[in-house]
């Protein structure tokens, strides 16, 4: 059996789904979600105001995603863009469309350098699914691993650049030490799955 050929903009959802289960695997982590208990359950008021606080978690998984997924899309169309017509990747368009402070721009620009590289990886690649897609462009778990290594480094940098800046923000350490924390379990993980 061949490896089969998907159409590029198939590839690119493909990619951009596994990235929304990689945010989903994250906010869980990071967004507390309210758990039930037994006097709720006895108690009217407390299990009303148990359906807030759950509204208020989806909201907060929602907009999480959505941010989560913000820079990879732009990272994604940069990506794209640089496969179909073999020009290099437009970075810094990427930098100018996040509005992030110039302090943040040097950091961010190599994260997103090496996200638009690892989506090139895998948009050029051959396969129908993430996995196959994986295994034609990085032949080994070892490769994998180092593509995930590099980009989960730059991360670490973008977010050390960040957290100086994010002091007055309750817990905000926090959040990026496990946003940091899982993204590397999970990247790990992943990488054992596909190349098991």
């Amino acid at each position: 059996m061949g490896i089969v050929v998907i159409a590029i903009d198939r590839r690119k959802e493909i990619i951009l789904e596994r990235e929304l289960d990689f945010a989903n695997a994250i906010g869980s982590a990071v967004v507390e979600k309210p758990r039930v208990s037994f006097w709720m359950i006895m108690m009217p008021p407390l299990f009303i105001y148990f359906i807030y606080r759950m509204k208020k978690y989806k909201e907060g998984r929602i907009k999480f995603d959505e941010e989560f997924m913000a820079a990879r899309r732009r990272a994604m169309e940069a990506a794209l863009e640089a496969v179909e017509t073999g020009a290099g990747p437009d970075i810094d368009r990427v930098v100018q469309q996040s509005e992030l402070a110039d302090t943040f721009a040097k950091p961010y620009a190599s994260w997103v350098r090496v996200l638009v590289e690892y989506y090139m990886d895998l948009l050029s690649a051959a396969g129908e699914n993430f996995e196959t897609l994986v295994r034609s462009a990085y032949h080994n778990r070892t490769n994998y691993l180092l593509s995930l290594n590099r980009l989960g480094l730059v991360e670490k940098e973008f977010f050390a650049a960040l957290k100086p800046h994010l002091v007055a923000i309750e817990g905000a350490a926090e959040i990026i030490t496990t946003i940091e924390t899982q993204s590397q379990h999970l990247r790990r993980r992943f990488a054992e799955q596909i190349f098991a």
